[in-house]
């Protein structure tokens, strides 16, 4: 069973999701054309990174941030490394072969690839890219054919002794082939893939880093320099105290960073990360919805608030394999006994925006292909159905104890609450109280974040957990990773026909109109099923040094376009 660990509220960015996406849901995303060169950001409204030009950003200065879990392995393939915050902070130093802006759109990264070039041949897709011969890793090896042909034989899912995070996307590919010379490399898919981007764009590993499962598992524990590639190299990693210490790339042939030194220290709590920004400690704080540090950064000389419309969300997952969750009458009934407005205006108090409950587990409202489901299906928030939905199932009221009961048990479900992450606390008590009304007992089981993640999520050592998933842009390209079977990132445990029989198709269909339709056939099923439900749009507000620019709140990215540019003016 292979999994994908989301990053928490405690994180920052994008991690690769079924649930959100771009302005074009079902399109195929633009490859920028030949790539021969990119000056920024296509759509910058889409976020908030105060773009400022390379030639007026200054030479040199320090960069400082956090990411929030100790680090298991440096690969962020792996299902222990496919962590957001730990994905924003090794970005630096590894390759980035598509930009990606806050509105989705992408574009080459000239310093990686010279072409991308896509033809249908048979009914398959086939991907002729050139990489720029100049591209190398950080020992001066050339990037080439190799590393691309050992990367898709990894993550593909025909071994399933490679602890990959997904396979989605490459267990599309039927040929990975040299071209002409080592720089080019001709990837051949089953069918058509309208979502191919999203698996290239972000470089193959090393071949040697990634050659047997034992190297691809375990070799990543501590990062060997030529299996980096990026402006920046790592200098030095404390594993005790988590710091990361990064600086320029000696041999980086792109234009020269910007920045002296990277430093990523290692803070898991939310508040410590908010009074470290507070202090000057860090310059950069992805805060989620944390009304607190919001308030805490608006007083912190010299701070900037930036804001975008991601595509992220929180969520209740429900581990459908739990006793009192088999039932989808259950489920059901939790939802119907949860006012997640209220949840929403809870979570998301002293915050400058309108919280409003999500209903719909792959579209966001402003996307075409949204359609409100709990409107549509009748589960949303109804206390009374709630109550009915349980007697159906045979559930009794115990009048004494005010919960329902059968077979002389009680209708309890445990609630993972991730000790330290505000909003994880809150839901649990917002939920507790809610569910009481419709005679279920949430029962609170304590998560600590140091000693327990991610073995809690893997392990399914829970009933209902809640965090948030990450967009990217790319709504329709892994429905099955996360809703689907076999149970990759299917936290929930549960099997949807529907998703199932849906998955050759959302995977291949490469007409806008119908893969929309099918990804909207799929999100209705998701809801009715409540593999999960979605509590409400995350809304990004970072803190930042006002003097940084070209960083911030990034909307569909999940980093900063291009790292080189990222620096301080006066």
């Amino acid at each position: 069973m292979k999994k994908v660990l989301p990053a928490l509220l405690v994180g920052a960015l994008a991690l690769t999701m079924a649930a959100c996406g771009g302005t074009n849901p079902g399109g195929t995303p633009s490859s920028g054309g030949n790539g021969s060169e990119t000056s920024g950001p296509t759509n910058a409204s889409a976020w908030d990174v105060k773009d400022t030009p390379y030639d007026q950003v200054k030479d040199g200065g320090n960069f400082t941030a956090s990411y929030a879990y100790q680090l298991e392995t440096f690969n962020m393939n792996n299902i222990n490394g496919n962590e957001q915050t730990a994905i924003l902070a090794l970005s630096p130093v590894s390759p980035v072969f598509w930009f990606t802006d806050g509105a989705g759109a992408t574009t080459i990264n000239p310093d990686y690839v010279v072409s991308a070039d896509d033809s249908i041949v048979n009914g398959q897709l086939v991907i002729d890219l050139k990489m720029n011969p100049k591209a190398t890793w950080n020992d001066g090896t050339q990037i080439t054919a190799a590393d691309w042909i050992a990367t898709v034989n990894a993550m593909n899912g025909q071994n399933p002794k490679f602890d990959v995070a997904s396979s989605d996307g490459f267990d599309q590919i039927v040929s990975t082939k040299q071209g002409a010379d080592p720089s080019e490399v001709i990837f051949t898919f089953k069918a058509t893939y309208p979502d191919w981007i999203g698996i290239l764009v972000y470089g193959p590993m090393r071949a040697e880093s990634c050659a047997t499962p034992d190297v691809f598992n375990d070799g990543w524990a501590t990062m060997p320099l030529g299996w980096q590639s990026g402006p920046y190299m790592i200098q030095s990693y404390d594993p005790t105290g988590g710091d990361i210490v990064e600086v320029p790339n000696p041999i980086w042939w792109g234009q020269k960073p910007k920045l002296d030194k990277l430093t990523w220290k290692m803070i898991s709590d939310t508040t410590a990360a908010s009074q470290a920004f507070a202090n000057n400690e860090i310059d950069y704080n992805d805060m989620g919805p944390d009304a607190n540090a919001y308030a805490q950064a608006q007083g912190t000389p010299g701070a900037e608030i930036r804001t975008a419309e991601g595509p992220n969300f929180r969520q209740f997952t429900f581990n459908s394999k739990s006793p009192n969750l088999s039932d989808v009458n259950v489920r059901q009934a939790i939802v119907m006994g949860l006012d997640r407005s209220q949840i929403a205006s809870s979570d998301l108090a002293g915050l400058p925006i309108d919280p409003k409950p999500l209903n719909n587990n792959i579209f966001m409202p402003v996307q075409e292909g949204y359609v409100d489901l709990g409107a549509k299906t009748g589960i949303d928030y109804n206390p009374d159905g709630a109550k009915a939905l349980l007697e159906q199932s045979g559930w009794v009221m115990n009048a004494t104890t005010g919960y329902y009961e059968k077979n002389g048990k009680e209708l309890d479900v445990k609630f993972a609450e991730l000790v330290g992450v505000t909003t994880s606390e809150n839901e649990y008590q917002q939920a507790q109280a809610m569910l009481k009304e419709i005679g279920v007992k949430l029962v609170l089981q304590k998560v600590n974040t140091q000693t327990d993640w991610p073995g809690v999520l893997d392990k399914e050592n829970f009933d209902i957990i809640a965090f948030s998933w990450m967009g990217t842009p790319y709504p329709l390209m892994n429905v099955s990773q996360i809703y689907g079977t076999p149970f990759d990132s299917n936290f929930a445990q549960l099997t949807i026909p529907t998703v199932d029989n849906n998955k050759d198709a959302l995977a291949s269909e490469m007409d806008p109109a119908k893969r929309l339709a099918i990804g909207q056939e799929d999100a209705e099923a998701i809801w009715t099923a409540v593999h999960t439900l979605p509590l409400y749009q995350r809304p990004e507000f970072t803190a930042v040094n006002a003097k940084l620019v070209n960083i911030g709140a990034f909307g569909m990215a999940r980093q900063p376009w291009d790292w080189t540019t990222v620096g301080y003016v006066d």
